[in-house]
Parts: C-alpha cells; sequence; structure tokens
C-alpha cells in the first residue's frame, strides 16, 4: 500500500488541477463513471469536477473556508477481477470473520509514527474498508494524512487512493469525515451500458 501511496503522490505533482466548484444550496449534484467493468454513482454535496480518461477522478475544495485549504482528489480504480491480494495492496485490508479489517502485516501498518488506522466504509448494498497513513518525510508543514479503500462489488472492486485527506499539522481540518461521507453514497448501478470511459455531471 505505501508504494502505490507514494506512486499517487507522484502522479498529484504532475497533474494540472481545474479549480473546483463550491458547494451550492441548489441541491446536490451526482456524478457516475463506467469503465473497466465498475458502474457506478456518486452524490456530490462539494460540486466538485470529474476527469479521467482510462479511469476516474473527482475533484472538490471541501473546505475552502479552513485557514490551510487544499484540493481533495479521489483517484479511482476498478478491480476486475479482485482477489485478496489486490484489497491488500491497494487498500491495506482483507476479510475476516468479522468482516473488513486492517491486514497486520508489517509491510501494511509500517512504522508507529504513521499511525496506520482502519475505517469501516457501509454503502447501499456493500460493505467496504479504507485505511488512513501518515506521512513521516519532508517538510514537516507539508506532511499530509492519506486515505485508500476499496469496495467490492460482485467480482471486482471499485478502489482508490487520496493523497491528502489532512495536513499532520493541522488535524482539525482534515476532510476525513466528508470523504467517507462521499464514499459511503457510492450506488453499483448493475443495468449493461454501451462505450468505454463514462463521466457524467
Amino acid at each position: 500500500m505505501k508504494a502505490h501511496i507514494v506512486m499517487l503522490a507522484l502522479l498529484a505533482c504532475k497533474a494540472t488541477l481545474a479549480c473546483a466548484k463550491q458547494p451550492s444550496t441548489k441541491g446536490i449534484q451526482g456524478h457516475e463513471w463506467n469503465f473497466d467493468g465498475c458502474h457506478f454513482k456518486m452524490a456530490d454535496p462539494f460540486r466538485g469536477r470529474t476527469s479521467g480518461p482510462g479511469g476516474a477522478a473527482y475533484f472538490a475544495q471541501i473546505s475552502p473556508k479552513a485557514r490551510h485549504p487544499f484540493e481533495t482528489w479521489i483517484q479511482f480504480s476498478c478491480q476486475n477481477p479482485v482477489t485478496p491480494e489486490i484489497y491488500v495492496d491497494r487498500a491495506g485490508i482483507r476479510m475476516t470473520d468479522k468482516g473488513w479489517a486492517l491486514d497486520p502485516s508489517p509491510d501494511n501498518i509500517g512504522l508507529k509514527e504513521q499511525h496506520t488506522t482502519f475505517y469501516a466504509l457501509h454503502g447501499k448494498g456493500w460493505d467496504g474498508g479504507g485505511v488512513t497513513q501518515d506521512d513521516i518525510n519532508g517538510d514537516e508543514k507539508r506532511r499530509t494524512r492519506a486515505f485508500s479503500f476499496c469496495i467490492p462489488h460482485k467480482q471486482l472492486a471499485l478502489c482508490g487512493s487520496i493523497q491528502n485527506v489532512a495536513y499532520l499539522m493541522w488535524l482539525k481540518e482534515t476532510t476525513l469525515p466528508q470523504v467517507i461521507k462521499l464514499l459511503e453514497s457510492i450506488e453499483f448501478v448493475d443495468t449493461p451500458a454501451s462505450g468505454g470511459t463514462a463521466a457524467k455531471p
């Protein structure tokens, strides 16, 4: 999982991101994606933007009034078919007799200072999980908390990563609760659809 987060951080540095729309009182918009076998919808109270030929990404300024604002970027991937090893690699989670839990392998847990933590996710017709892990390198003011997740659906899984859900020096400004709310609004669409990648506002 550590290597996956590092790769996402490098991609984030190279990406040119458009300014995200702000929340509106006119209602909650939604997005729909269909790629690699994953067809799903997500409600969006933050009126973010989407992108991603060959995949799917979501961008939003979730807390624009925070003293240290940042853009939240969710990069989705469709694992089709999914395996137990993919759940560990992509999200650091595994299935147990009691449901989804943190994979306890040392490579996944990392160092004590990384505060690796499991979060259960529950949506319409599915249960999944995600894990946060703290950056321990570089400028302390720029160190962030990352979040990776997987949501199973039949033989596949919708996985993803968010390179920054909080600056470690200002954890009270975390966007993790809002990110979890977004993810738990996801609904899978089983009706066959033609075409490849699609993102609908």
